[in-house]
């Protein structure tokens, strides 16, 4: 052991290396924090940030402490290695510093939302925007403090670096500008927020999901139908013509229809009363729709095979909205078939009957 140059704090000697007293320092907060960056992260961002964060804090850590033992063990004229770590220092604390000024903007200016006992905060298009800014700002400060501390001042005043910089962000503004402006319009607009439920068609096919989150790049969403996660861009996004379930237009909830083809010789008494039927059935049993409006049965289409009828109901469970069409086809199904009452089109089931009876199918 050896005194250091601060007097009271002592350097250690390691395999004949000779650490000093700030190598000490600098290794021990560096394994400190590389321990801590769980806690730290969950603290200040959401889950579904935590294990890239994490990931970065620390491999900037590994890289400090690696940094540290190379000064010692090779002791470089240039000290080329005390600027390295220096740098990843001053890359770490930006990175540490950001997300703490992003955690307060999102507690001043985003939204709090309550599910399932869990408190959430969601962004909105103030806390996206200044989260936006002071991580450009930081990382700007982070660039030149880090170009000053290799000695790269020439190259600095020049603006290369900088200049490159800029250059790389211009010719690459087309991949992200877009999704992160629509991004904004997105949350600006309050069309729809985390949590609500959204119809859009993709690629020609329908998609029911629900908002997970919407990001900087993209909008991840639950998908109704299969139960997994699907990830769309903001720019896309906003193309596919969204509709927003989870906003009625009047307090009565969610107007749905299902259409059933039904043969002309059935009357519309007898299609009002074979349906009736199944909604006491439904009501009785499910309780998933707004009871106190009845269904309203409707003349859709009427086609040269069938007359297409649509049955309207209101529901806001819209969660659920997939769940309660397929219960509601099987009771209407069930007492189509109690009251002699099919819903193939006709034409197309005698057609089927023709060529079973033939032997061609």
């Amino acid at each position: 052991m050896e005194h250091s140059k601060l007097g009271f704090i002592q350097g250690i000697t390691v395999a004949g290396f000779d650490f000093a007293a700030l190598d000490t320092i600098t290794i021990t907060i560096s394994l400190l924090l590389f321990f801590a960056a769980t806690p730290i992260c969950r603290l200040l961002n959401d889950d579904d940030t935590l294990t890239a964060r994490i990931s970065m804090m620390r491999m900037l850590n590994f890289m400090i402490i690696l940094a540290v033992v190379a000064n010692v063990v090779f002791q470089p004229e240039n000290h080329w290695a005390t600027k390295v770590t220096q740098s990843l220092m001053v890359i770490y604390f930006a990175f540490l510093f950001a997300q703490i000024i992003n955690y307060f903007v999102r507690r001043r200016f985003g939204k709090i939302r309550i599910h399932k006992d869990k408190t959430t905060i969601s962004d909105t298009y103030s806390s996206r925007g200044l989260s936006l800014i002071v991580t450009v700002v930081v990382s700007i400060i982070a660039i030149i403090t880090c170009l000053r501390l290799m000695g790269l001042n020439s190259l600095l005043e020049a603006g290369g670096a900088l200049g490159v910089m800029g250059l790389v962000l211009a010719m690459t503004q087309a991949s992200w500008a877009p999704d992160i402006i629509s991004g904004l319009i997105i949350l600006n607009s309050r069309f729809c927020e985390d949590g609500d439920v959204i119809q859009f068609n993709m690629d020609g096919k329908e998609i029911v999901a629900s908002i997970f989150k919407t990001k900087l790049f993209h909008t991840e969403c639950l998908d109704l139908t299969n139960n997994h996660r699907v990830m769309v861009r903001n720019a896309k996004l906003r193309e596919y013509g969204l509709q927003n379930l989870s906003r009625f237009a009047s307090a009565r909830g969610l107007r749905e229809v299902l259409f059933f083809n039904i043969d002309y010789r059935h009357t519309e008494d007898e299609v009002s009363a074979m349906t009736n039927r199944a909604f006491v059935e439904i009501d009785r049993a499910e309780g998933s729709r707004e009871e106190q409006h009845d269904p309203e049965i409707r003349v859709c289409s009427t086609g040269d095979y069938a007359v297409t009828w649509g049955v309207y109901y209101y529901i806001k469970d819209v969660r659920k909205l997939l769940s309660i069409r397929q219960t509601f086809r099987s009771y209407i199904l069930a007492e189509a078939t109690k009251s002699n009452i099919s819903l193939a089109t006709p034409i197309l089931q005698n057609n089927h009957v023709l060529m079973d009876s033939n032997g061609n199918n």
